[in-house]
């Protein structure tokens, strides 16, 4: 600290050391500056001339008061970390050199919590554990808990576990990294929360708002289990406007049916077969969008979905019915790569561009239902066409056990535990009839 000149409201001068501050020149002595602290005595103590003025708390070791030339009074402890200086000949750790960390300026830092936070560190000390140590541990900590941090191992563990990863990819970011990427995840509140959603849906974009909480919630409860974080604040998140619309999904009628198969075969390859093969097995977009012709066997007419890229994570296989084998034997061949469907690269990656395609496809389908009808074709999502391969597998008293294994869903848990039936034969039987009713409404049965 050098040699600095005090000037002391108390004492006549002389020569003074503070403790691990030998050579610091002063007014009164040592025991001149151990004062017992209290807020009134704080209060009313002078600034000094100049340089500044450091008192020692008597009922407090290791805390300090000082008080510079312009009246700003801070608190700070002074400490010696046991086993810093190595051990002694007999086994003792023996103290390093004296530290000093700043608590806090008064009167925003009272005596009491002054004297509470010195009487940790001089006892932590004591324990062979210093703060600034602790303090560079704890950035450290923080910084390895951020968003940015945090979210990319997220992300890798729902692409091992998970066909529908990217959601959570997207969602976070586009959504979640731009605005906290250097956030510790563990400082995000429920005002936070409410901010980013409230910005979401105010933008017109309700369901992107419902998938950033959906995946937030899946963020923190991974964390929380892996101890980056000690709570999930999705989880006391109330936002009735983001409940999920249980009716939002319809079944299409005989008229739209018919406008979207035709609509569908003026769209060419690669989203016209695509988007009538869904039409006629109910399965998922991305079950048939990334097939691949291995996965196809000729002479059975299946498609086996592998796990890694089925939603449940446990496989799905499609009988592929007349109507649909069609479609399939007619789809061109890649020499360079093994998609059924691809934009690019010869068949070396899958199919991209859905956004565009749904457009083009609702577009033309409303053209000619408007055409048929005279009126107007309510919008519908591509997921609409499950749940109309479902509805009227309903109607043509196909099983219900026998529906949910044709759409691949997951089997309760008890069910699943003791019912191993593939179901196979019985799909093959539910989606041949299904295809011919499909074909029948469009008009080519």
């Amino acid at each position: 600290m050098g040699t600095v000149r005090y000037s002391s409201p108390w004492a006549p001068p002389g020569r003074f050391s503070l403790p691990g501050e030998a050579g610091v020149e002063g007014n009164g002595t040592m025991a001149d500056r151990r004062k017992r602290f209290t807020e009134q005595m704080i209060e009313r103590l002078r600034p000094p001339a100049s340089g500044r003025l450091e008192l020692s708390d008597s009922l407090t070791p290791g805390l300090i008061l000082r008080v510079t030339d312009r009246g700003t009074k801070t608190f700070s402890a002074v400490y010696k970390v046991a086993g810093e200086g190595g051990l002694s000949a007999s086994g003792l750790p023996r103290t390093g050199r004296q530290h000093r960390v700043t608590l806090g300026r008064w009167p925003t830092l009272r005596l009491a919590a002054a004297r509470e936070r010195a009487a940790e560190i001089v006892a932590a000390a004591g324990e062979g554990r210093g703060p600034r140590a602790e303090r560079v541990e704890a950035f450290r900590s923080r910084q390895a808990s951020t968003f940015a941090a945090v979210a990319p191992q997220f992300v890798e563990e729902e692409r091992r576990t998970i066909a529908s990863w990217r959601n959570a990819e997207i969602s976070l970011r586009r959504h979640v990294l731009p605005r906290w990427g250097e956030r510790p995840m563990g400082d995000i509140g429920l005002a936070d929360l409410h901010e980013l959603l409230d910005e979401i849906r105010d933008s017109g974009r309700i369901g992107s708002a419902r998938e950033v909480r959906r995946q937030l919630f899946k963020l923190y409860r991974w964390a929380e289990n892996r101890e980056i974080v000690d709570r999930n604040p999705v989880a006391r998140l109330r936002r009735d406007d983001l409940r999920p619309n249980r009716h939002a999904g319809r079944a299409l009628k005989d008229a739209e049916l018919r406008a979207t198969w035709r609509a569908a075969a003026g769209l060419g390859y690669p989203f016209g077969p695509l988007y009538q093969l869904l039409m006629l097995t109910g399965q998922r977009r991305g079950e048939w969008a990334s097939a691949r012709w291995s996965e196809i066997d000729e002479e059975t007419r299946l498609l086996t979905v592998p796990v890694e890229r089925h939603k449940s994570r446990r496989g799905q296989v499609v009988p592929i019915p007349e109507p649909a084998w069609a479609i399939v034997e007619a789809l061109p061949r890649w020499t360079r790569g093994d998609h059924l469907f691809s934009t690019r690269s010869s068949g070396r990656t899958p199919v991209k561009g859905f956004t565009r395609g749904i457009r083009r496809l609702l577009r033309d389908a409303g053209e000619l239902y408007r055409e048929a009808t005279g009126e107007e074709l309510q919008p519908f999502r591509v997921h609409d066409l499950r749940v109309t391969c479902k509805t009227r597998m309903a109607e043509l008293r196909i099983d219900f056990d026998v529906r949910e294994a044709v759409l691949g869903h997951a089997k309760p848990d008890l069910v699943a535990r003791y019912d191993k039936h593939d179901y196979l034969e019985e799909k093959r039987t539910a989606l041949e009839q299904y295809a011919a009713h499909v074909m029948e409404v469009v008009g080519e049965g």
